[in-house]
């Protein structure tokens, strides 16, 4: 019986300790031995891969990509799409050697390479102000937009994001509208059209063009019918005609609640409070804002409430806290929160360098009131942004772009 026992606990221990699943035994079985002649094959095979393998035979489809763009590079040296395949197979040790073929790739037209730019930018490189970018801001803005120029799908849904939101490049309404449209007519291979065609409509809304809004209605109008529901349409369209018929906007933000939390209940919890469109009802308002969520827009809302201090106790601190969460997708948010702290310089935040990186970079930017907001906080009492130093800097920029308000500032500046 023991023998037996031990037979069976054995099969199992070393069905679990195989080196190679049948699936990676097969996989490596059927790769062909790399070659010269194979390898450029090779290389862009695996690396338009969108499926991945885990353990072992990621390892194994990873050194085989490594090795075989090496080789087709090596063969091919001037060969664009081999030096971004090269690049992005590097690990993040030799980012420096991964930036200079992209850069290469990135001045022969190649747009991906464009793209890997920005997002070598986007991950790497923001959130600190005391570190030297391997790629800056304005190199990931250049990138990101020849990208698009070139006609990478996904560097087009992504720059007409960032002209709307903000981050990385300026703001832009009509620029965004142009991307967005830009987007929708040539979607990246996993996007959602649906999706794409909603953002249209609300940027289109927002046109300071009658026939641009009304195209915008058309569409949002359609993607909130039932045969024809598209996630987010109805809580746009309440957006869209919240001031013209604030009954109908509110009965699409109660439909719209469940499906879409983050974007519909900080709006309907703007109109229970106010009674737009019906009886007020700040009970329930402060009931769904306070509703455990991870949704920063929900936090945005609330923080206004904390700071409004009419339905709850007055608390700068704690409406600097949760409007500093809805600040990571709302400049207008993140700036808010820069007035506050150097209005209150007894407030504080949690990741003081992450603020002060997008305020300094908003300001560089020239966002509307963002070099204002940024020199008031470093010329304020608040110990985690003094720096009267930093702020004379800043106001030379300003007045060197024709600020002529902060001409007094500067010559105070300069006599200390």
């Amino acid at each position: 019986m023991w023998v037996a026992l031990f037979a069976s606990v054995s099969a199992i221990v070393a069905m679990f300790q195989s080196p190679l699943s049948p699936e990676v035994e097969t996989e490596a079985a059927l790769e062909p031995p790399l070659t010269a002649a194979t390898a450029a094959e090779t290389c862009r095979r695996l690396s338009n891969l969108n499926e991945y393998p885990f353990g072992e035979a990621e390892r194994r489809r990873a050194e085989l990509r490594r090795r075989s763009c090496d080789m087709a590079l090596a063969a091919e040296p001037n060969n664009a799409l081999f030096k971004v395949a090269v690049a992005r197979a590097m690990p993040h040790k030799q980012r420096a050697e991964s930036l200079t073929l992209l850069r290469e790739a990135a001045a022969q037209g190649d747009a991906e390479a464009n793209y890997e730019i920005y997002e070598s930018h986007k991950s790497s490189d923001r959130g600190d102000p005391d570190r030297t970018p391997m790629v800056p801001r304005a190199e990931a803005d250049r990138a990101l937009r020849k990208a698009a120029q070139l006609g990478h799908a996904v560097s087009m849904r992504v720059l007409a994001t960032l002209l709307d939101r903000g981050t990385t490049v300026k703001r832009d309404a009509a620029a965004a509208r142009y991307w967005a449209e830009r987007a929708l007519d040539n979607p990246a291979k996993d996007e959602s059209r649906g999706n794409l065609q909603v953002f249209l409509g609300r940027l289109l809304v927002a046109s300071d063009k009658p026939e641009d809004r009304t195209r915008g209605m058309e569409i949002l109008e359609r993607l909130s019918e039932p045969g024809h529901y598209q996630y987010g349409a109805r809580t746009e369209l309440a957006k869209a005609i919240r001031k013209r018929d604030p009954v109908r906007a509110r009965k699409l933000l109660e439909e719209a609640r469940r499906p879409d939390p983050g974007g519909a209940t900080p709006v309907l919890a703007e109109m229970l409070i106010a009674g737009e469109g019906g009886p007020a009802d700040p009970k329930r308002a402060l009931s769904l804002l306070r509703a455990p969520t991870d949704t920063v827009s929900v936090k945005g809302v609330l923080g206004q409430v904390y700071l409004e201090g009419k339905l709850v106790p007055r608390d700068v601190q704690q409406a600097v806290n949760l409007i500093d969460m809805a600040g990571i997708w709302d400049l207008d948010a993140r700036l808010q929160v820069v007035r506050l702290l150097a209005a209150h310089p007894q407030t504080r935040v949690a990741h003081p360098k992450h603020l002060l990186y997008y305020a300094l970079e908003a300001a560089e930017l020239d966002e509307p009131g963002a070099m204002a907001a940024l020199i008031e906080l470093k010329l304020s009492d608040n110990a985690q942004f003094q720096d009267r130093s930093g702020a004379c800097k800043l106001i030379e920029t300003a007045v060197s772009r024709g600020d002529q308000t902060m001409t007094p500032r500067l010559s105070e500046c300069r006599a200390n």
